[in-house]
Parts: structure tokens; C-alpha cells; sequence
């Protein structure tokens, strides 16, 4: 499941240009199928996302929810990270009539946000709902042994996997240990890579289906959404007044500027998306495996490899390791003086 973000806080200055008009089809988010308007279904409540995620897959969820509550609790959009509305998912979980499931594992997480200490934090067995309270000032918990009658597995906390024997146990405390860090290096690149933080405060967020002109809400700073720098730093003529739409002016030919609208790109570049929805999926899509690939110069290939093969974490994201490795060579718009 995707990790959390701030709520979008990032707004764009008013424009009058739209882009293509594009009939309006409802499309899952997660398997990309078709939804038909009478089918069951969630949407992204953030404004500047409104994805949609069609019944099977919002199941899905929630299984994976119950089966590991206190990393998939409340759930989340899977493209900004925005929290789904609780009601409708309460809905969807009594229609399945999993209601007196829900209630045994989210009840517990609930009351922890509440009453749980700072220096306390929760440990849940991945295969119930089982969980103990553990406290954070004394050495870090692996290893779980659910007290749960109908479970009782041993499990690592890192890969959530089942403990067979002491000799499987010494395998985990080498190899997961050893890999903690790395995986925390990889969640964080493809955090990272699926918003947009304001150059000046980092309040992260997505753009809307507007322009590439950004004002933080919080700071008030104007920046480009697609090189990401202040206004006062954005490469204009010299002769011109410093602004955002200086900065576009000439896109075109010069790498040093940046497009007003996403959408502008396809013009010289075929390879993206015609609508700026499917742009701003294509940028962040770029960016995450810009991180991505910084992690891996910086762990190393084999390592790489084995934590994929360890925890899956690259193939749950949707990417693989071979387009990571081979996006140092990639540019994220080829100019008509790019090779290719």
C-alpha cells in the first residue's frame, strides 16, 4: 500500500487555455479496467487527483487491509496517497459482510491513535489481527509470536513473512536486518517520486489538470511544477521580467525552460500522453524511477536484486528493475536536437 502524504496543499495560478477535450471514461486506477457508471466503485476525494478504483480491486484492499491492519489502516489512494472516506468504505465492508472483521482489526488501531505514547508503537502479526504494544526507547522489534489461539505463527516484522524454525529465524535476523535500510531507501525514493514539494517549505502535493504555474499555499511561493525551482531561479531571457511565464517562453528549443501546459509536450515529443492527466502520470512515473535509480547506484545491483527478490518491494510498485537501470540514458522530454 502506498505511504501517506499531507493533505495537497499546492494550487495553481488561474488560466484560461484548456486542454483537448477527451470523451470521459472511468478507468480503475490500479488494473486500468473499464468501469461502468452502475458499478461499485471509490474515488480519490482529493481534488486534484479524483482517481478511481473499481470494486474488485477496492476488495482487494481491503483484504490486504485485514491481513496487515496497522500498515493498510486507514486506506489510501493509490496514486496520491489521499485517504479514502471511511463511510464508503464502511459500506463496501458491510456489503461483504466483513463488517465484525473490520471492527476486530481497526478498532484496536483507532484506539492506539489516541492513546498510545510517543515512545510506544504498535506490532501486528501479518497473518491476524492480532497486535502488541511495544515501546520505541528500548531495542527495535523483528520477530512476533502472535499469541492469537487460531494463529500462533512467529513472524519477521520486516518482510512479514512466517517464521518456520530457529534456523529460519537466524536467516531473517541476518539477511532482513541487513536489507532494512535499503528497503526504507526505495519507499522513500517512490514517496518521493509521486508528489511535488515546493522548493521553499517542502509541503508536497500534485498539480490539477491546470497549469504548470505553482503557488504553495503554505508559503506562498511561485514555482514550476516541472523543473521544480522558484520563480526568482527559473531560467528567462535576460531582457525579460522573471516570472513563470517568461520561463516558458521558447520551451520548445531550449532545455532550460519548461512548458506551461503538460499536455504541449506531445507537439515534440510523441511518447507523452495527449491529456494532462496522463502527463502528470507520466512526469511523476519519470521521477520515480529518476530516485529509483539513484538508489541503485547507490546499493549496487546485486543488492538491487536481492532486496526485489526479498521483499517484491520494486514489482508491487509497478516497476521493473531492468527500465531502473536503464533510465540514467532516459530524458524526460526529447528535444528536436535529443538523440535518441
Amino acid at each position: 500500500m502506498s505511504v501517506s502524504h499531507e493533505n495537497l496543499s499546492i494550487m495553481p495560478q488561474p488560466t484560461a487555455a484548456t486542454p483537448p477535450s477527451e470523451e470521459k471514461t472511468l478507468i480503475c486506477s490500479i488494473c486500468e479496467a473499464t468501469i461502468a457508471d452502475t458499478d461499485e466503485r471509490l474515488i480519490c476525494p482529493n481534488e486534484k487527483c479524483e482517481k478511481w478504483t473499481c470494486f474488485n480491486c477496492a476488495n482487494m484492499m481491503i483484504e490486504i487491509m485485514f491481513s496487515q491492519p496497522t500498515l493498510n489502516y486507514p486506506l489510501k489512494c493509490g496514486v496520491c496517497g489521499q485517504e479514502f472516506d471511511r463511510i464508503k468504505i464502511e459500506e463496501m465492508i458491510i456489503k461483504s459482510e466483513h463488517y465484525e472483521q473490520y471492527i476486530a482489526c481497526i478498532f484496536p488501531l483507532y484506539w492506539s491513535d489516541e492513546c498510545l505514547e510517543e515512545y510506544e508503537q504498535l506490532a501486528q502479526c501479518p497473518f491476524c489481527p492480532y497486535l502488541e504494544i511495544h515501546t520505541t526507547d528500548a531495542c527495535s522489534i523483528q520477530f512476533l509470536t502472535c499469541q492469537n489461539p487460531a494463529c500462533g505463527k512467529r513472524s519477521c516484522l520486516i518482510c512479514l513473512h512466517a517464521i518456520d524454525d530457529d534456523l529460519d529465524q537466524s536467516n531473517h535476523q541476518s539477511i532482513c536486518i541487513q536489507l532494512q535500510k535499503y528497503k526504507r531507501m526505495v519507499e522513500q525514493a517512490i514517496e518521493l517520486g509521486s508528489v511535488r514539494r515546493c522548493p521553499h517549505c517542502q509541503l508536497t502535493g500534485i498539480k490539477d489538470d491546470n497549469c504548470t504555474h505553482m503557488v504553495c499555499e503554505r508559503c506562498e511561493l511561485s514555482w514550476c511544477y516541472v523543473c521544480g525551482m522558484k520563480e526568482e531561479e527559473c531560467d528567462v531571457d535576460s531582457y525579460a521580467d522573471h516570472t513563470l511565464s517568461d520561463h516558458n517562453q521558447g520551451w520548445e528549443s531550449n532545455e532550460k525552460r519548461c512548458p506551461m501546459y503538460l499536455y504541449n509536450i506531445y507537439n515534440i515529443d510523441n511518447r507523452w500522453p495527449t491529456s494532462d492527466e496522463g502527463c502528470r502520470e507520466y512526469l511523476h512515473r519519470y521521477r520515480t524511477l529518476c530516485e529509483l535509480s539513484n538508489v541503485l547506484k547507490i546499493i549496487g545491483e546485486d543488492k538491487f536484486y536481492e532486496l526485489n527478490d526479498t521483499f517484491r518491494i520494486i514489482d508491487a510498485a509497478g516497476y521493473t528493475i531492468d527500465e531502473i537501470k536503464n533510465h540514467e540514458t532516459c530524458v524526460l522530454i526529447k528535444y528536436p536536437t535529443n538523440n535518441d
